[in-house]
C-alpha cells in the first residue's frame, strides 16, 4: 500500500529545482515490494547509486556505452515489459534521490536496440525521473536486419516506448510514493521520430516533446538515403565525387553565400538564400586546379542531392540537403553502399536481405508507404487529441544536417499547418507547437554553428542551465509556467559555440536560434556577443 510524504511537490519551471526531503529515501532495494499486484514491469535488477558513482554501459550500442562519471544519487531499476503475444521490450529507469516531481523518456539513434544511457544520465542530472527503452530489440544502430521481425518492427516504430513508459510511470510513482507531475520527452534522429509518433499516436503519454533532427516521414526519408546514392557510388566513375572534393564544395559554397547574412564567418545562417552556382568547380574552367574538380556529370550529380526528389508528376518524395554541410556530406555519400536506406527496405518494405537497393523507386515508395513498416511514420498532422490534452512540442533540425535533409522539417510542419488551417483551426498550431532551425548544426550536434542548445545526444551542456540557453528547459518553461502564471512559447533559445567545442576552453560565441521561419540577423557590433543577433518577430507562423 502506498503512503504519502509529508510535503507537497514543489515545481519551478525555469531551473531544475530538486526536493531536498528526499535525500535519505532509501527504497530501491525494496521496490518490488511497493510496485501494485498487477504492474506492467517485471523487475530484472536493482542497484543503488551513491552521490559520486562513475558508470560504464554494456550495450549493444557502442556510443551509449561511454563512461558516465560523477553521477547523482539515484536507483537504477533495470525491468522489462511485454508488448504482444511473443514480444517483449527492455528498459532501465533511473530515480534521482534529488527528485524535481519530473519524468522524462529518451530516445534512441538509428536502428539501435539498447538503452540509451548518456542520454538518460542527461536527464538524471537535471532532476527527472529518466527512462530508456531498448525498443524490443538488441541491435547497434547500423543493424536494422531485425525488420523483418513485424513484432519487433512496430516495438521500434511506436509501441515499445509508449509501454515502458507506462511501466515507467508505475516505478517512479511506487519509489516516491506519490505521482508525477509532469511527463517530458526528449530525442533526436530516430529518437525526434519516436517523439513525434508518441504525440501522434499516444496523446497522453507527455506533457511536453522536445524533437530533434526527427525523420517524420521515415518511409520517405529511407528511400532519398538510397535514392541520392544512385549516381554516387564507385561504380558510377562518372558521376561519383570522391570524398576529397567535399571540402572544396563546401569551400566553394561558402565562396558564394556565407556573406549573405552580412558577415563573413563560416556560417551560412539561412541556406534558403543560397543559390549556390557548381559551375565554379567545371574542370577547364580558368583558375579552377585541375586535380581539384568537378566534370559535367559529377555537377548534374551534385545538384541532383540538393534538389528536391519528385515524381513524374510533380509530388514530393523528399526534399533534397540544403546547402552548408558538405564538408560533411561523405558520411552518407562515400560509404560502400548506403547506410541506413536499403537497410529499411531491404528488411522492412520487401522482407529481402539481398534485394538490389540500385532499383529504388517512387513504385518502391508507394509500397513503402502502404506497409508503413512497424508503424514508423510520424506523418499524421491531426494532432488535435495532443494539443487538446494540453500538450506542447518543441522541434528544431540542424541546417547543416548531412544525414537527414533539413528540409524534411519544415515540409512537415507545412503539412500539419495546412491540415489545421483546412478545418479552420491554423492560427492555433504557434500556441502547442514551435519549430526551430539551428544555422551550422549537424545532425543532432556539431558543425561550425552555435550549436549547444541543450538537446537530446548534445552531451555538452550549455553554459548555463536554464531555459534561456536549454531546448529542454524551454519546454518545461512552456508546460509549467512560473510562479503561478501560464507558460510563455519560446520565440528564441540561445545557441553556444564553444571554443573547439570544449566547455573547460571557454565559450567561442554565442547566438540566438529562433523560431521557423526566421533566423538570427546580425545588427553590427562583435559577431561573438549575442547582443549583435536579433530574431526577427515577422514572418513565422
Amino acid at each position: 500500500m502506498k503512503t504519502a510524504l509529508g510535503f507537497r511537490l514543489a515545481i519551478f519551471a525555469w531551473i531544475p529545482t530538486a526536493f531536498s526531503g528526499l535525500s535519505d529515501y532509501t527504497q530501491c532495494d525494496h521496490l518490488e515490494a511497493l510496485l501494485p499486484d498487477d504492474a506492467i514491469a517485471t523487475i530484472s535488477f536493482l542497484e543503488t547509486l551513491a552521490s559520486g558513482s562513475n558508470f560504464t554501459g554494456n550495450t549493444s550500442e557502442p556510443s551509449y556505452n561511454s563512461p558516465q562519471s560523477d553521477l547523482p544519487a539515484s536507483c537504477r531499476v533495470s525491468f522489462t515489459v511485454s508488448t504482444s503475444l511473443n514480444s517483449s521490450a527492455g528498459a532501465e529507469v533511473w530515480l534521482p534521490t534529488d527528485w524535481t516531481g519530473r519524468y522524462l523518456s529518451v530516445g534512441n539513434g538509428g536502428f539501435a536496440g539498447a538503452v540509451n544511457y548518456p542520454d538518460l544520465v542527461w536527464g538524471l542530472r537535471k532532476g527527472f525521473a529518466v527512462m530508456s527503452t531498448d525498443t524490443g530489440h538488441l541491435s547497434s544502430q547500423s543493424d536494422g536486419s531485425w525488420l523483418s521481425n513485424s513484432e519487433h518492427a512496430i516495438d521500434w516504430g511506436h509501441r515499445a516506448l509508449h509501454i515502458t513508459t507506462l511501466a515507467a510511470k508505475e516505478i517512479v510513482d511506487a519509489y516516491y510514493t506519490q505521482s508525477i507531475q509532469h511527463s517530458y520527452y526528449a530525442g533526436c534522429s530516430t529518437g525526434g521520430r519516436q517523439g513525434l509518433n508518441a504525440a501522434q499516436r499516444y496523446p497522453n503519454d507527455f506533457d511536453g516533446v522536445l524533437v530533434g533532427s526527427a525523420i517524420p516521414w521515415q518511409t520517405h526519408t529511407s528511400a532519398w538515403q538510397t535514392y541520392v546514392a544512385l549516381q554516387q557510388y564507385p561504380s558510377n566513375a562518372s558521376t561519383y565525387i570522391p570524398t576529397s572534393m567535399w571540402p572544396i564544395i563546401y569551400s566553394a559554397v561558402l565562396g558564394q553565400c556565407d556573406a549573405l547574412d552580412g558577415l563573413t564567418d563560416g556560417i551560412i545562417m539561412d541556406p534558403a538564400r543560397c543559390n549556390f552556382q557548381p559551375e565554379v568547380l567545371l574542370c577547364g574552367m580558368p583558375e579552377v586546379n585541375a586535380t581539384a574538380c568537378l566534370g559535367t556529370a559529377q555537377l548534374e550529380n551534385l545538384k541532383r542531392m540538393y534538389r528536391p526528389w519528385l515524381t513524374s508528376s510533380g509530388e514530393l518524395v523528399n526534399p533534397g540537403i540544403s546547402h552548408s554541410g558538405e564538408a560533411s556530406f561523405s558520411y552518407i555519400m562515400n560509404q560502400p553502399q548506403p547506410q541506413f536506406g536499403p537497410i529499411f527496405y531491404g528488411y522492412g518494405v520487401v522482407n529481402d536481405s539481398t534485394w538490389d537497393w540500385e532499383e529504388i523507386s517512387v513504385k518502391t515508395v508507394a509500397l513503402a508507404d502502404s506497409i508503413n513498416p512497424g508503424g514508423a511514420n510520424a506523418y499524421n498532422p491531426d494532432m488535435r487529441p495532443f494539443q487538446d490534452a494540453g500538450g506542447k512540442l518543441i522541434h528544431y533540425h540542424g541546417y547543416a544536417d548531412p544525414l537527414i535533409p533539413t528540409y524534411n522539417a519544415p515540409a512537415w510542419y507545412d503539412k500539419l499547418v495546412g491540415f489545421y488551417s483546412d478545418i479552420g483551426r491554423g492560427g492555433q498550431v504557434p500556441n502547442w507547437y514551435r519549430l526551430f532551425t539551428i544555422p551550422g548544426m549537424g545532425h543532432c550536434s556539431g558543425g561550425v554553428g552555435a550549436w549547444v542548445v541543450d538537446g537530446a545526444s548534445q552531451r555538452i551542456a550549455p553554459r548555463t542551465d536554464d531555459s534561456a540557453h536549454s531546448m529542454l528547459w524551454s519546454l518545461v518553461a512552456w508546460v509549467e509556467g512560473r510562479n503561478g502564471t501560464t507558460g510563455t512559447a519560446p520565440e528564441s533559445v540561445m545557441g553556444t559555440k564553444f571554443v573547439n567545442d570544449t566547455p573547460s576552453s571557454g565559450v567561442a560565441f554565442e547566438r540566438p536560434v529562433c523560431r521557423w521561419p526566421n533566423v538570427a540577423q546580425y545588427a553590427g557590433g562583435n559577431a561573438s556577443n549575442s547582443s549583435s543577433w536579433f530574431c526577427p518577430m515577422t514572418g513565422v507562423y
